[in-house]
């Protein structure tokens, strides 16, 4: 009996799907790991690119200030010769707003809030002046801007610096600007793109924007306070701006630990790559070259094995099945190991079949052979009774008679059950009632011409008896 092997192609698929999965995922973890690193190396370089657009808007505006602070520095420094000299004094006040300079004030205040020297000879008391508070908490040199804080009139921007002789505070110095050299910010390029700038100082006031100053605080993150935003000097992050809209903030310093300018782009052009769609294709890319590497293995392997296999299978069942036609095995570009076994499985099958051609002769042999001595054994038992027969008749004696009768029902009795076990080659057993009734029908001819009437009743049960039985 040939057993045919289990082979379970979809399993076997399946296991060797997950192996190769297996396999290949620390390679599609590395993938993944490196094409992250890029994304955010690209990431990162974008918001680089970011804070220098920033920087690049507000080059003209760190000027400004960075010549206004200077200049007002340079000041407190030339005043203490003359410091005492009104004279003197407003002179040198004067001769900072003259020539090529931005300057339209300058004036020299008290610690005690009054302009005692000024570049126009007007005095007068900032000391409720929101420039004077501020620049007297910072005890530094400091910025303001506003609509006519320090003589003159219109928006202004005004620089203040202490002036000091030994650690001791003598007053201030401050210089004013009119504010609309500072709308250098208001690019034409950058507000077609919806991309807006302010500055601020270390406490939190806006002292230029590229858009109206009643609209400048609206452009600011909302849950960043103003004083914090220095702080965060060449941070990008998203946020909602106070106006409600989510947008692309850039923080980069003007003037160290002073004036800082944050930028702020439109979503949508921010240009970043953690915003663009392209980088979520980046980053499924390794997890798409994994799952089609899986493919291709699975199907190299539907290819190369499964389906060899499988055709092996089904030619193994249907010969076990007693397929004969054409037994023989086929294989499509099978490798070299599956095209030893479809030539050694034809060369089987090659063998079990001429083994079986062989075993069917012999069979057809011994089974004429024994259907001829089955007939002659019927013959001579036939020959046997016809001649006890013949003997019986010529017998001079009843015993005699009597005897050979017994005799030749005995040989009849024979023959019958020789004729009713061998007449189906293929059963070899006989039925109990089918044998008896025909013995019993064989009695009663052998009775007939005596003289006496049999009547014959059976009741008999069918049982297969085996032929030492019978």
């Amino acid at each position: 009996m040939i057993k045919v092997p289990r082979l379970q192609g979809g399993s076997l698929l399946v296991r060797l799907a997950a192996l190769m999965t297996f396999a290949l995922l620390p390679l599609g973890l590395i993938a993944l790991y490196q094409t992250n690193a890029v994304v955010a190396e690209a990431n990162r370089l974008s918001h680089a690119s970011l804070l220098a657009h920033t920087q690049q808007a507000a080059a003209k505006e760190r000027e400004l200030l960075q010549r206004a602070g200077g200049a007002t520095e340079g000041l407190a420094a030339a005043i203490l010769p003359v410091f005492g000299s009104d004279d003197r004094c407003a002179n040198l006040m004067k001769s900072f707003t003259q020539g090529q300079n931005p300057f339209t004030f300058a004036a020299f205040i008290t610690p005690g809030g009054s302009m005692e020297c000024t570049s126009d000879g007007s005095i007068g008391d900032v000391s409720e002046k929101w420039l004077f508070l501020k620049a007297r908490q910072a005890a530094r040199l400091s910025f303001a801007a506003g609509q006519e804080i320090l003589g003159g009139s219109g928006p202004q921007l005004v620089a203040t610096s202490p002036v000091q002789r030994d650690g001791i505070l003598l007053g201030y110095v401050s210089i004013a600007v009119p504010h609309q050299l500072t709308k250098s910010l208001s690019g034409t390029k950058w507000a077609e793109q919806g991309i807006r700038f302010v500055t601020l100082d270390a406490q939190g006031e806006i002292l230029s924007a590229s858009i109206p100053e009643q609209q400048a605080a609206q452009a600011l993150p909302v849950s960043v306070p103003r004083r914090e935003l220095l702080q965060r000097t060449g941070d990008t992050f998203f946020e909602d701006a106070r106006s409600g809209q989510e947008r692309f903030f850039a923080v980069s310093e003007i003037l160290p630990g002073q004036v800082s300018v944050v930028g702020s782009w439109p979503v949508e052009n921010a240009m970043t790559v953690s915003a663009s769609p392209t980088s979520w294709m980046t980053l499924a890319f390794p997890v798409l070259m994994w799952l089609a590497g899986i493919s291709v293995a699975v199907l190299g392997l539907q290819q190369m094995v499964i389906r060899h296999l499988s055709a092996l299978r089904r030619a193994m069942r249907l010969y076990a099945l007693g397929e004969r036609d054409d037994p023989s095995l086929k294989l499509n570009s099978p490798p070299r190991e599956f095209e030893e076994a479809r030539l050694s499985f034809n060369r089987m099958v090659a063998i079990l079949s001429e083994a079986e051609r062989r075993r069917e002769l012999d069979l057809e042999e011994k089974t004429m052979l024994l259907r001829e001595v089955h007939h002659r054994v019927k013959n001579n038992l036939q020959l046997v009774a016809s001649i006890m027969n013949m003997q019986g008749r010529n017998a001079q004696t009843p015993e005699a008679r009597r005897m050979l009768a017994q005799l030749q029902r005995r040989v009849r009795g024979l023959a019958t059950i020789h004729r009713s076990l061998n007449t189906n080659p293929d059963i070899s057993t006989v039925d109990s009632r089918e044998l008896i009734n025909e013995l019993i029908a064989e009695i009663g001819t052998m009775n007939a011409g005596t003289g006496q009437d049999i009547a014959i009743e059976t009741n008999l049960a069918q049982m297969p008896l085996s032929q030492d039985q019978g």
